[in-house]
Order: C-alpha cells, then sequence, then structure tokens
C-alpha cells in the first residue's frame, strides 16, 4: 500500500523540488540568465531555441545563432514573454498560430533573418506589440491583413527587403504608428505604390530615415520620392479593378432592369388610361 502512494505522489513531489530550485538551476545550459527573468542565448551557436527554461521568463535573447524555426507553443507555455530578440538568425517562415497566445508580448526583433512572406494575422493576438522589426530579411509579399489586431504598434521597420508593392491597409490597421521604415525596397512606380505615395505624402514625419532613400522603379530608372507628385500617378485615378469593373456592370444591369420596368408601367398606365377615357364621338352626341 505505501509502496503505491509513493508512487501517486512521485510527480508531484518532483514538480514540487523543480519550482523549489534556485534560478540559476533551471537556467539551459547553453544560455546564462542574468536575473531571474531573462535569459541571454545569443552567440552560442544554437540550431533551435532551448527545450525549457523557467516558465516565469519575460526577456529572450537569443540573437547571433542559427535558428531556423519559433516552435509554435513558445507562448503557450511561456505566457509571461515581454521581449524577444532573435535577430540575425536564419527564419524562414513563421507557423499559423505562432503567436496566437502571445498577448504579453511588447518587443519582437526578427530582423536579418530569411524570412519570405507574412501571411494575414501573422502576429495575431499580439495586441501588445509596441515595436516590430522587420528590416532586413527577403519579404517580397505582405498581406493586407498581416498586422491585423495589432493597435499597440508604435514602431515597424520593413526597411531592406525585397518589396515591389505594399497594400497601404496594412499601414492604415495600425492606428499607434508613430515611426516606420520603408527604404530600401525595390518599390516599382504602379499604381498600388501610388496609394503607398500618398500616404507617405500625407505622414511624412512618421518615416524615421525621411523620404530621401525611398525610390521606385519606372522603365529600368530610380525615380526618388522627391521626384514624383500626385500628377505622377494621374493614370492610375482611371484605373479599375476586376471588383470595380463588376460593380459597373451590376450596376449597369439594375438600371436597364429598372428602365425596363418603368417603361412598361408608363405604357401601360397610358393605355388603361386611353381605353378608359370618354371617346370624342361620346362627347358629340352628348352634345345633341
Amino acid at each position: 500500500m505505501l509502496p503505491c502512494i509513493l508512487l501517486y505522489l512521485l510527480p508531484s513531489f518532483c514538480i514540487y523540488c523543480l519550482l523549489c530550485l534556485p534560478q540559476g538551476q533551471l537556467c539551459p545550459p547553453a544560455c546564462t540568465c542574468t536575473d531571474y527573468h531573462t535569459i541571454d542565448c545569443r552567440d552560442r551557436g544554437l540550431s533551435r531555441l532551448p527545450g525549457a527554461f523557467p516558465l516565469d521568463v519575460r526577456k529572450l535573447l537569443a540573437a547571433n545563432n542559427n535558428i531556423q524555426a519559433i516552435p509554435y507553443d513558445l507562448f503557450l507555455f511561456y505566457v509571461d514573454l515581454v521581449y524577444l530578440d532573435l535577430r540575425n538568425n536564419s527564419l524562414t517562415s513563421m507557423e499559423e498560430g505562432t503567436f496566437s497566445t502571445s498577448s504579453k508580448l511588447v518587443f519582437l526583433d526578427l530582423s536579418f533573418n530569411n524570412l519570405v512572406q507574412l501571411e494575414a494575422g501573422a502576429f495575431k493576438s499580439a495586441e501588445r506589440l509596441i515595436k516590430l522589426r522587420l528590416g532586413n530579411n527577403n519579404l517580397s509579399d505582405v498581406d493586407a491583413a498581416a498586422f491585423q489586431g495589432l493597435g499597440s504598434l508604435q514602431v515597424l521597420e520593413l526597411q531592406a527587403n525585397n518589396l515591389q508593392s505594399l497594400d497601404v491597409a496594412a499601414l492604415l490597421a495600425l492606428p499607434s504608428l508613430r515611426t516606420v521604415r520603408l527604404e530600401g525596397n525595390p518599390w516599382l512606380c504602379d499604381c498600388v505604390f501610388a496609394n503607398l505615395f500618398l500616404w507617405i505624402y500625407e505622414n511624412p514625419k512618421k518615416l524615421q530615415k525621411g523620404v530621401q532613400e525611398i525610390y521606385c522603379s519606372w522603365e529600368d530608372r530610380k525615380v526618388f520620392m522627391h521626384q514624383l507628385s500626385d500628377i505622377s500617378f494621374s493614370d492610375c485615378k482611371f484605373s479599375l479593378s476586376l471588383t470595380d469593373f463588376l460593380i459597373i456592370i451590376f450596376s449597369g444591369v439594375v438600371v436597364l432592369i429598372a428602365a425596363i420596368f418603368s417603361s412598361f408601367f408608363l405604357a401601360t398606365t397610358v393605355h388603361c388610361f386611353q381605353r378608359c377615357a370618354p371617346s370624342k364621338e361620346d362627347d358629340d352626341d352628348d352634345e345633341d
């Protein structure tokens, strides 16, 4: 009987002992713990994040390694994580839902990696995020809803990527945005960039490096921002998307149907009026 009770209590006892260990005993061997809530794993040649570290960690520094993926359950176990630095690693993508439980994250540095695209809701639930660094990646596609839910974001860095276009809706979804970096991208001088140009023109103070280093390509030549104006994109005012064409066609069909029914109703009314009105011969008979 006693061995069975001990066997039953052993897991709970182990967990209790683990929680009672000094902070240094819980620190991953490849890292250093500078305080009770900070783990420093920088410049350790790591190919992945440590498998286990204190659950109450708030600041995780893992820059300058060879980390290739962010564990999808990272924020599920480490819910108090506020500061995450993964700068200069080998990240190529992020699994869907990675940041779905990152409700306390404030600072995220993913710069100098190999990220290629950001899908819609990539940072879902990180509503407290204030600074997001994505510069010096290989981003060529950023979904219009990539930053959806980041109502507290103040700093966004997208410089030195491969962006040829960016839906301005991605920036309009950030009501608290104060600083953005867009320089160093091979923008195209098309109608998509026209919307971005107008946004930049209306928000020049939000460009951390100014507009001097931002340019777009047109007919194999670089055109800098100061050389552009709203007249440069005058042709875009008449360009219609597929949705616009469908709306116009639908509106035309509705108007046509309404015109047909109106004509039919008018003709019917006139016909009835002519049949019901007394004729001239009847009027003559009445006079006689």
